[in-house]
């Protein structure tokens, strides 16, 4: 999370891309004019080349999320290096910031990965999405737990994620009705205002 206190949360995808779920939360947050932060894992990113591109058309921003989603990360460098080589030479841009898949990572892995130059990113509030709780459910554990600077955890692959997809605009709606705006990670970096602690 950023300590901040303006009204702020970045929304963050993982496991994509896909081309039929990520396909329709892109249209979603295209007609509500927010932007978001995807972490593609790279054997899709490979393969669906032109939704990295609409990505960042779009005003979106793609984070790295291995290449295989290795929960044990043994080829973690590797990893890194195959996902931004695909997100490059689809975009021309590379990846700044890194989710470990599973968000497991362990301090000499953390080490490893900022020597690469990546920002280790995980999340603050968990949609659980991933246990397909239904969309009333995936709405309320994102929106009773956001708070200013907060990192929202959801996913556009990694199997069945309709629920994800009719979750996504009600969340937004209930959001911008408590008066939350969207940002990237890049964005959410630039307002951390607020020494910890304080």
């Amino acid at each position: 999370m950023i300590h901040t206190n303006q009204k702020v949360v970045a929304l963050t995808f993982d496991d994509g891309p896909d081309p039929e779920f990520t396909e329709a939360i892109l249209e979603i947050l295209k007609q509500k004019q927010v932007k978001a932060t995807f972490f593609v894992i790279g054997e899709n990113a490979r393969q669906n080349p032109s939704l990295l591109r609409r990505m960042i058309t779009e005003g979106h921003e793609i984070g790295n999320h291995g290449y295989t989603h290795d929960y044990s990360q043994r080829k973690l460098t590797d990893e890194i290096k195959q996902t931004d080589q695909s997100v490059y030479t689809a975009t021309g841009t590379h990846t700044y910031f890194y989710r470990p898949p599973g968000g497991f990572v362990t301090k000499s892995q953390i080490n490893m990965i900022k020597n690469q130059g990546y920002v280790v990113t995980l999340w603050s509030v968990d949609s659980r999405d991933w246990r397909k709780p239904g969309v009333n459910r995936i709405v309320s554990n994102v929106v009773q737990k956001a708070f200013p600077g907060a990192i929202v955890l959801l996913h556009d692959g990694g199997g069945f994620k309709s629920q994800t997809v009719l979750a996504l605009e009600p969340l937004i709606d209930k959001l911008n009705a408590d008066g939350y705006r969207f940002v990237t990670l890049s964005e959410l970096q630039n307002l951390n205002d607020i020494t910890p602690g304080t």
